[in-house]
């Protein structure tokens, strides 16, 4: 363990308030536990907390290294060439890389190389795919952002992707949805929508499903899934895509 960070009177105050918050949420206080081994993410918790904390599980999402990500790729050589190009950080946000010879297929393999357990649809799901809103293969690397929650953005639940075509919503493309939850898992060994599932609205297979991922804690597999366009409910939602502040400007 890192050694003890000193606090200030009133960030004590502030941490316990939190706690109490936190638990309110069904977060164990000891999640917490990130914030005293790390001064570093103690001072990011109070500057959160100062500017509202519009949303609370911002505050116990770690960031993710990217550089870690694209070495188990196999692709770091790409990605640091990339990150020059790169200037957006967002608090509120994960700031997702996706650089040019990332594939979904390559994404699954490498982290299926460290353990984890996948059920899919297709066993190649790049070839399965019909349209991408987003393609690092054909348009080149960019960057997206998506709000650091572990569960979907609960705003589009029970959307269907035909729904959210109507209203105009960017949504997550499947292979951002995979970098970000091999990111997650490499960063803390976890997966994200354990709970719900995340509609991949900015995806769409031959068949004219909409890709979706989980993980099932039943079958301790992340799962890639197909659902029907006009399919909607409460557990299926999309992560709606944050693009740059300024096209120049990544992350």
């Amino acid at each position: 363990m890192a050694n003890p960070v000193v606090v200030n009177f009133d960030q004590t105050k502030t941490l316990i308030a939190f706690a109490e918050r936190a638990q309110k949420h069904d977060l164990a206080v000891s999640d917490l536990q990130v914030f005293i081994d790390k001064p570093d993410t103690m001072v990011r918790l109070v500057g959160y907390i100062k500017a509202g904390a519009p949303d609370w599980q911002v505050l116990v999402l770690p960031d993710i290294n990217w550089a870690y990500v694209y070495q188990k790729l196999g692709m770091e050589a790409e990605y640091q060439e990339f990150a020059k190009t790169v200037n957006w950080n967002d608090p509120n946000l994960w700031i997702v890389p996706v650089v040019n010879g990332a594939t979904c297929n390559k994404v699954v393999a490498a982290m299926k190389n460290d353990g984890v357990k996948f059920w899919l649809y297709a066993k190649d799901l790049d070839a399965s795919l019909s349209r991408n809103d987003r393609d690092p293969n054909k348009d080149g690397s960019y960057v997206i952002g998506f709000r650091r929650t572990i569960e979907a953005d609960e705003e589009n639940k029970n959307l269907s992707a035909e729904m959210l075509a109507e209203q105009k919503h960017r949504g997550g493309t499947l292979l951002e949805r995979l970098l970000l939850g091999a990111g997650y898992f490499w960063t803390t060994g976890q997966h994200l929508d354990v709970k719900n599932v995340t509609l991949s609205a900015g995806s769409c297979n031959l068949d004219s499903n909409v890709p979706s991922v989980f993980f099932s804690s039943d079958s301790g597999k992340v799962c890639v899934d197909g659902y029907s366009p006009g399919n909607r409910d409460g557990s299926l939602r999309s992560r709606s895509a944050v693009p740059p502040p300024v096209a120049e400007q990544l992350a």
